[in-house]
C-alpha cells in the first residue's frame, strides 16, 4: 500500500514539476541581453510569443544595434528561441543595422501590429543610448510573425524624441501610448493616440491624473508604460528604475497611483534585483507579469554620491547581462500585488 502511495505521490510531483514556471524564464542564447519583453498570443500558431530587445552586453557597453529577439511557447513554461525579426526583408541577425527597442504588439484581423522604438544609431556617437528615437508602426500577417514585418509609418513628427510604446484595445478602438517630449522641451509626457483602422490616428493629448506626475509618485522619472484590462479595471504599470509604479483606472484615461511592486529582489534563480520593463498576459483569468532583471548590475554603485560613483557603462560587461522572468499578479484589497517568490503552476 505504501509503495502505491509513493508512486502516486511521485507521479503528482512529476506532473506539477512539468508545469512549473522556471527561473529564469528565458535568456537570449547569443549575447545574454534579453530585456523589454512583450508577450502576445498568436491565434494562428496557437503559441505564446515573447518579443524582446536583444541587447549585446557580451560585446559592448552600449544599447545600440539591438535587434528584436523572439521566443515561443505552448504552455508558458517551456520556451524556444525562434530568431530575430526581419523588417522590410532585412535583419534577422544578432547584430542589427539600426537600433530597435521595446516592441508593443497587438493582433487584429489576422495581422500583428508592432509599435517599436527605432533609432538610426549604429555607433555611440551620441552616447551609449544613442540619439533621437521614433515610434514606428510595422505590421505582418499572423502566419509570418518573425520575418514578415513591413513598415507602415512613423506615428509622430520629427520634432518629438520618443521611446517605449504600449498598445491595447478598448471597445472598437486601438490605443497607443508612448513616452516623449519635443526636442526643445525639458519634460517628458505620456502621449496618447487612438485608431479604428491603424491608418487614421486621433491625437488624444497627454495622459491625465497621477501618471507621470511627480506630485503623486514622488519621482521625476518613469518610462516603459504598459496598459492592460483585468478584473473589471484597467491597470497601467511604468518603470521608474525603482521597481514598478502601478496605477488603476475605470476608463483607461484617468489614472490613480496605488504604489510600487517588484522593487526588492527575490529568492528565485537570477531574480535577485529590481524588476524592469514589463508586459502582462491574461490566461484563464490569471494575470502573469513578464519582466527583465539584470542580476549582476551594481545599482548601489550608480546611486553613490561623490567620488567613486559609477554609471552602468562604467561597470564590467557581465553586469549588463539580463534575463527574462515571470511572476503572477494578484489583487488584494483592491490593489495590484506580486509575490515574485511564489511558485507558479500552469494548468
Amino acid at each position: 500500500m505504501s509503495l502505491i502511495f509513493f508512486m502516486w505521490f511521485s507521479a503528482i510531483n512529476s506532473f506539477e514539476s512539468d508545469r512549473m514556471v522556471p527561473a529564469p524564464l528565458f535568456v537570449d542564447p547569443n549575447y545574454r541581453g534579453s530585456c523589454d519583453p512583450e508577450i502576445v498570443w498568436n491565434e494562428h500558431d496557437q503559441l505564446w510569443y515573447i518579443y524582446y530587445t536583444a541587447r549585446r552586453p557580451m560585446l559592448e557597453n552600449t544599447w545600440l544595434q539591438t535587434p528584436l529577439g523572439v521566443a515561443v511557447s505552448k504552455d508558458m513554461v517551456n520556451w524556444e528561441f525562434k530568431g530575430y525579426c526581419k523588417f522590410d526583408g532585412l535583419g534577422g541577425e544578432k547584430d542589427a543595422a539600426s537600433t530597435f527597442w521595446a516592441p508593443a504588439i497587438i493582433s487584429a484581423n489576422d495581422t500583428l501590429h508592432m509599435f517599436v522604438t527605432w533609432k538610426t544609431d549604429t555607433v555611440p556617437t551620441k552616447g551609449a543610448w544613442g540619439g533621437q528615437g521614433w515610434i514606428v508602426h510595422y505590421k505582418t500577417p499572423v502566419n509570418n510573425p518573425v520575418n514578415g514585418w513591413q513598415k507602415v509609418n512613423v506615428l509622430h513628427a520629427d520634432n518629438l524624441n520618443t521611446i517605449d510604446a504600449t498598445v491595447y484595445k478598448n471597445k472598437d478602438q486601438f490605443h497607443v501610448w508612448f513616452k516623449g517630449k519635443e526636442l526643445t522641451a525639458k519634460k517628458n509626457e505620456l502621449y496618447h493616440l487612438a485608431t479604428t483602422d491603424f491608418n487614421t490616428w486621433q491625437k488624444l493629448g497627454f495622459s491625465k491624473s497621477d501618471v507621470f506626475n511627480a506630485e503623486a509618485t514622488g519621482s521625476n522619472f518613469e518610462e516603459a508604460p504598459y496598459i492592460f484590462e483585468w478584473k473589471g479595471k484597467y491597470w497601467l504599470i511604468t518603470d521608474p528604475h525603482d521597481g514598478f509604479f502601478v496605477y488603476s483606472s475605470n476608463d483607461a484615461e484617468n489614472w490613480k497611483f496605488q504604489g510600487t511592486i517588484l522593487k526588492e529582489g527575490g529568492n528565485r534563480n537570477l531574480d535577485n534585483s529590481m524588476a524592469r520593463h514589463c508586459s502582462v498576459a491574461i490566461k484563464d483569468d490569471r494575470a502573469f507579469i513578464f519582466y527583465h532583471v539584470e542580476p549582476w548590475r551594481r545599482y548601489d554603485l550608480e546611486k553613490k554620491k561623490g567620488p567613486g560613483k559609477q554609471r552602468i557603462f562604467d561597470q564590467p560587461l557581465k553586469n549588463r547581462e539580463s534575463v527574462l522572468q515571470m511572476a503572477e499578479l494578484e489583487i488584494i484589497d483592491g490593489k495590484l500585488t506580486c509575490d515574485r517568490d511564489k511558485t507558479i503552476i500552469i494548468k
